[in-house]
């Protein structure tokens, strides 16, 4: 996805340490940890209210399908 070189990391990394005062770092890698965290937490929300969503729609199938026998 993303390619880097081992140069190119390393140049990213000096431009942050110059441009983030060295004494934040810890506290923007917590804020970025807390930011990752969250993302991650509601993607993981929004991919199991898509499966909820399909096993709902399959048993309601299902339901049409038994119901549908019944009256026959």
């Amino acid at each position: 996805m993303f390619d880097f070189s081992f140069s190119e990391l390393i140049l990213c990394i000096i431009v942050f340490v110059i441009f983030v005062n060295p004494k934040k770092i810890p506290e923007f890698g917590r804020f970025l940890g807390r930011v990752l965290k969250k993302t991650n937490n509601l993607f993981f929300d929004v991919k199991e209210e898509i499966y909820r969503e399909e096993t709902f729609k399959k048993l309601k199938k299902i339901e049409k399908e038994i119901f549908s026998k019944n009256e026959k």
